[in-house]
């Protein structure tokens, strides 16, 4: 048998024990009821992509429901400030170019989720997963954007 010079190196510090041999971590995998691997989100420990992605849709759709939240500065706070963090708006016109509805993009990059100001719904896709809740509009978004289509 013959043993390289490498090999022979590092036989030897571990025979002796300047090295210490590495120890292999067992990794476990969970798995979901239907078989597929456990996706963890890395913001919450144990939470699945989906789970994240249904609680963030959720809390959007429950803040439209609830209306606008007081602001202790200027009072109220309007559509527009509520607007001010949307990234994009895609306005739902007919063929006529009658404003229908509006799909704003609120967040980006790891989840996409759109709020459809023409089904009420908030959108929410992350790789695979997709989800939708519903929300009632009780601060006024598609008024605010048929307003904005319809300015010249």
């Amino acid at each position: 048998m013959t043993i390289n010079f490498k090999e022979g190196f590092i036989k030897y510090g571990l025979d002796h024990g300047y090295i210490k041999p590495k120890k292999k971590k067992e990794k476990t995998i969970t798995f979901e009821d239907n078989g597929a691997p456990l996706k963890k989100s890395k913001n919450r420990q144990g939470e699945t992509c989906e789970a994240a992605l249904r609680r963030m849709c959720k809390n959007i759709a429950n803040d439209i429901t609830d209306g606008l939240k007081i602001d202790d500065t200027s009072g109220q706070e309007t559509v527009s400030q509520w607007m001010e963090d949307v990234y994009d708006i895609r306005y739902i016109v007919d063929r006529e170019k009658k404003y229908l509805g509006a799909k704003l993009m609120v967040a980006g990059g790891g989840p996409t989720i759109w709020v459809n100001t023409l089904t009420n719904e908030v959108e929410g896709y992350w790789a695979s997963d997709r989800c939708t809740h519903h929300f009632l509009d009780n601060i006024g978004l598609d008024e605010y954007n048929e307003e904005m289509y319809n300015c010249d």
